[in-house]
């Protein structure tokens, strides 16, 4: 290729390179997409726009969008980071940039970001992100107080109840913690850690049978829609049943203290004081070979006053 021939090839290049889309317009191109959810192909093309133009501040803010709703969290805060470089007076990026780092778990940074933005923008309506953020912090008083906040601005938000209800609890504040549970089920609510959490205040508020009642009534309906109960549900479940056997035990009705035995070792099957109550209201009703079997178990797993009984009624049968 001759030299005339080059020159014309550079030209040609140059001249096809400036036909390109602009950076502007590739960032209303990901604006399309983006609209359209199509977050990565939107992605795609704010990246081609940092390219043409590393300073495109738009860009940066709408690709740490993307990645915020691609799940992308520390991309996104990358982003938002570089955004604010570039325009720190932006209360938006600064949200954004809250949001991801609530979703990271890094709440102390979250929160300064979130406060940073609504001061900076009184329209921004940062009320549930503030409360989720202060809760997941452990400040719960504060995170009741955004809770608040926000059902007086939405108070068809349903899920605030229960949000408000768990940091009730956290508080020690039972019976709001109840009564937001209760309300959250009314407004017609699904989500089964109200029962749990609900049964949890029952357990914690009173050892009464009236509350063990609905202790084991609401933990009943929590275990019912989970795989599995976690720890501290099946921990106050285990007591509920316990409790509530104990009591009945106490005005003679043995046959239903004698269910509710049987549903702690369902739970907790090592737990030796059931085996021993259990097989204590056997062997009054005549029923010594069950009776004996589980003192047996009770004097295994640890409780010393099985032997008495067991040296009393049991030598036909051990």
């Amino acid at each position: 290729m001759n030299k005339k021939s080059i020159c014309t090839f550079c030209l040609l290049l140059l001249f096809f390179a400036s036909c390109g889309p602009s950076p502007k317009d590739l960032v209303l191109a990901g604006d399309e997409k983006k609209a359209a959810n199509d977050y990565a192909g939107a992605s795609a093309d704010y990246s081609s726009a940092i390219l043409a133009k590393p300073d495109l501040y738009q860009a940066w803010l709408n690709r740490g969008e993307c990645q915020m709703q691609l799940g992308k969290y520390d991309l996104a805060l990358a982003d938002f980071n570089k955004a604010i470089s570039l325009k720190p007076n932006i209360a938006e990026s600064h949200y954004n940039k809250g949001i991801s780092l609530m979703k990271l778990k890094k709440y102390p940074e979250a929160l300064e970001s979130l406060t940073k933005a609504c001061a900076m923008d009184t329209a921004i309506n940062g009320n549930m992100a503030l409360a989720s953020c202060y809760f997941y912090a452990g400040l719960n008083q504060k995170a009741i107080l955004y809770f608040s906040k926000s059902l007086e601005e939405t108070p068809d938000s349903i899920g605030l109840y229960l949000g408000r209800a768990l940091a009730f609890y956290q508080s020690g504040d039972l019976a709001s913690c109840k009564s937001d549970v209760q309300t959250y089920y009314k407004s017609g609510g699904s989500n089964p850690v109200g029962y749990r959490q609900i049964g949890l205040a029952y357990v914690k508020s009173s050892l009464s049978k009236v509350s063990m009642d609905s202790a084991i009534v609401y933990l009943e309906l929590y275990k019912s829609k989970v795989t599995a109960l976690d720890a501290e549900a099946a921990k106050a479940l285990t007591l509920s049943y316990l409790t509530r056997g104990r009591q009945l035990m106490k005005v003679d009705m043995e046959i239903e203290a004698m269910a509710d035995f049987s549903k702690v070792i369902e739970l907790d099957p090592a737990n030796a004081e059931s085996y021993y109550q259990r097989g204590k209201i056997m062997v009054s009703l005549g029923q010594n070979a069950d009776g004996c079997i589980d003192l047996q178990t009770a004097l295994k797993n640890g409780n010393t006053d099985a032997q008495k009984l067991i040296d009393i009624y049991c030598g036909d049968y051990l």
